[in-house]
């Protein structure tokens, strides 16, 4: 077991000042924890595991993921540290954690045992408000992007993923989009015959291009899409 203080200097600087500032008045007693580091695409929390432990993201990216009856995954959310995990469940008093989640990236994390978190915070008043306030502002942008999703077909869905995927990764004024049609299935909540289906549509219409099976998109099919979406959400 390491010290949590200690753990929290390894991390990058702007997690390393969040969560120096949220713990800083953790006592001695509770700092007891472990730091583990996980490969992308690895599973680290199923639902409806028994919620022991509180998983404090550090470094990486973290996909939550719905798994059905069918086989299907779908990804409905993805948080980027630093992130309290079994934080809400913990305070809820709920025994299992209520969803799987999924390194999106290689990560980072400090792993600390409920028992000794809810210790702590339940007699750090200044703590607690700064996650409540934390918490309050995720689940208000998270409400507000169920709203528009809600009125988003296949299509839609799809533009807006390409959009964000080369605000993150174009290089160039181009991106290619390193992403089979499963995984932007999961990605977008779609069907892999409906992101099919929009991917011929989206590239007829000349707002993407393929490239040995892969999407392209220029400066130009990132305006356009910027511009169609505009159009859409503004009528």
């Amino acid at each position: 077991m390491e010290d949590l203080i200690a753990a929290i200097s390894m991390a990058p600087e702007p997690q390393q000042e969040y969560l120096q500032q949220l713990f800083k008045n953790i006592p001695i007693s509770s700092r007891s924890c472990r730091v583990v580091k996980m490969k992308a695409d690895t599973k680290f929390i199923s639902a409806n595991s028994v919620c022991n432990e509180i998983w404090i993201l550090i470094e990486g990216r973290i996909r939550a993921i719905e798994e059905q009856i069918s086989g299907d995954v779908y990804v409905f959310t993805e948080f980027q540290a630093p992130q309290l995990f079994g934080e809400v469940e913990g305070l809820s008093g709920l025994s299992s954690y209520k969803a799987t989640l999924v390194t999106s990236t290689d990560c980072q994390f400090i792993v600390l045992p409920m028992e000794n978190y809810l210790n702590w915070i339940r007699n750090d008043s200044e703590a607690l408000f700064l996650r409540t306030r934390t918490t309050m502002k995720f689940i208000l942008e998270q409400t507000k992007k169920e709203r528009t999703y809600l009125f988003l077909d296949g299509i839609d869905r799809l533009m807006l993923f390409l959009t964000k995927y080369y605000r993150k990764h174009a290089k160039n004024k181009s991106c290619i989009i390193q992403m089979n049609r499963q995984q932007i299935a999961d990605e977008t909540g779609l069907s892999t015959k409906t992101v099919n289906r929009s991917i011929k549509k989206l590239s007829d219409e000349g707002i993407l291009t393929k490239q040995g099976g892969k999407i392209v998109i220029s400066d130009q099919h990132y305006e356009h899409l910027l511009e169609t979406i505009d159009k859409k959400f503004s009528k």
